[in-house]
């Protein structure tokens, strides 16, 4: 990161990729050889971050309007699951509401199916009576 190279020593890491050995600063970027402009070695070459002369305000600036940025991801995402949250809670009272009614048709089909049997039942008691009673009062002889 950008602050790796402000607040830490501009130590180098050495990567090799072939013959060819490169350094790498603390923040990732491949350095880059710069001027020395102190009092003590001015013009000296050193090895240093390409990002170096950035002010360090900008770049605390930087980083809050990235956190600002992702909060409001966040945030977004936050609002996105609490839909999301709503809708499954309207589905599950829902898919309740639907299973009671199921219940509730399946209760009236076996009331209605008991109902429908006695009326059977008692339609053919009623029949064998009455033709019981026919046979009797007209003497009418039965195959066998």
């Amino acid at each position: 990161m950008v602050f790796d190279c402000l607040f830490k020593d501009m130590s180098l890491s050495s990567v090799s990729s072939g013959r060819t050995l490169k350094r790498k600063c603390l923040c990732g970027d491949e350095a880059v050889m710069k001027p020395s402009g102190t009092d003590l070695n001015p013009g000296r070459r050193f090895l240093g971050c390409p990002k170096y002369p950035v002010s360090k305000a900008k770049l605390i600036e930087d980083k809050a309007n990235e956190y600002e940025k992702m909060a409001t991801e966040y945030e977004s995402k936050a609002k996105e699951f609490d839909n999301m949250t709503e809708v499954n809670e309207w589905r599950i009272k829902e898919m309740k509401r639907m299973e009671r009614k199921k219940i509730k048709e399946a209760g009236t089909m076996e009331r209605n199916f008991w109902m429908k049997l006695l009326v059977a039942l008692l339609v053919l008691v009623g029949g064998c009576i009455l033709f019981n009673y026919g046979v009797r009062e007209e003497g009418i002889a039965l195959p066998r």
